[in-house]
């Protein structure tokens, strides 16, 4: 597989934008040439992005983006469902947008790289379809039930028939039902794809490496280890981590993760680095903007959104999978 045939995509706000831009500087980091498409949830974010001219970047605007099917049931979803609406049918804009792209990468926001993601895509070898599985420890393996088998952080598609067959269902399952509870065996965008192992049979890659959306739910049952310069999850390099439940609440005052117990090493070498790159990505904005600040407004959803992280602990690590719209 070559680099070029691959686009990555995102999606943020403006409170989740000095996540979102760590995620750029540390996919460019290992992957120079990488092709990373961002829509921007707000005209601020549209505009400060065009503004920096990141490297291999592409913004896409809400106004480029929204088709008619969207704007349809945008009034019936708060701004999170709404967003998670809006996952499958990225892939399939930047496919219309880019037809000769033969594989489109899917990143949540709060990924953070460590080594380069090309052999994280290319598990998908001669199939269509890659997904993550939650790899919940051991006596944990219900919480599936709730957060589903699945994570929706980093799902490769590839241009064919059986990619864009599985994202268009996938869209269609999301316009007509993407809400934040647990109903019927739906969670918002991500239990949908509990059934892709049934219906994508011979189309389907599950992940199985353990490097690649390492999150809080799972990091405890691995060793983590620095090499040289990489990080390493037991015997495999640390590919990207998923910062669930981080917070940003000041340039240098982070809340890492409730619920969850991290070890010294876990710390050190994954989670400090994060920090240091917010606040280097923190400083950077400001030389764009300096009025921008972390909004101190924002306390109150703070707040709440510890509140929904205890809950998480119970329901399950991806129950209330904020992506951070409510906080910076």
């Amino acid at each position: 597989m070559k680099k070029s045939d691959i686009i990555y995509c995102t999606y943020f706000d403006k409170n989740f934008l000095l996540k979102g831009l760590a995620l750029h500087s540390s996919l460019i980091k290992y992957n120079p040439d990488a092709k990373l498409w961002i829509l921007a949830f707000d005209e601020y974010t549209e505009k400060i992005l065009k503004k920096m001219k990141l490297k291999g970047v592409t913004v896409i605007s809400l106004e480029q983006f929204e088709d008619k099917e969207l704007l349809a049931v945008k009034g019936t979803r708060n701004k999170v469902e709404y967003i998670w609406t809006c996952t499958p049918s990225l892939p399939l804009y930047v496919f219309k947008k880019s037809p000769t792209t033969k594989y489109v990468c899917y990143l949540d926001g709060d990924l953070y790289f460590y080594s380069s993601s090309v052999p994280a895509v290319s598990e998908i070898g001669t199939k269509s379809i890659v997904a993550v599985p939650h790899r919940f420890p051991k006596g944990m393996e219900h919480i599936a039930k709730d957060s589903g088998y699945f994570n929706v952080a980093f799902n490769v598609f590839k241009n064919d028939g059986e990619g864009i067959k599985c994202l268009r269902r996938w869209r269609d399952q999301c316009l007509d039902w993407c809400y934040w509870r647990h109903e019927d065996g739906k969670l918002g965008d991500q239990m949908y794809l509990d059934e892709w192992p049934k219906i994508y049979k011979k189309s389907l890659v599950i992940s199985e490496n353990i490097g690649v959306d390492t999150a809080p739910w799972n990091i405890s049952q691995y060793e983590v280890s620095k090499r040289g310069s990489s990080v390493y999850i037991d015997n495999e390099k640390l590919v990207c981590y998923h910062f669930h439940q981080f917070q940003i609440l000041g340039p240098n005052n982070f809340s890492r993760v409730l619920g969850y117990t991290l070890s010294k090493d876990v710390v050190e070498h994954i989670y400090k680095p994060y920090e240091e790159e917010l606040r280097n990505q923190y400083k950077i904005v400001k030389k764009f903007d300096s009025s921008f600040e972390i909004e101190s407004a924002e306390n109150k959803e703070n707040r709440l959104q510890v509140i929904r992280q205890k809950l998480a602990r119970y329901f399950g690590p991806s129950y209330w999978r904020i992506k951070g719209w409510l906080t910076n």
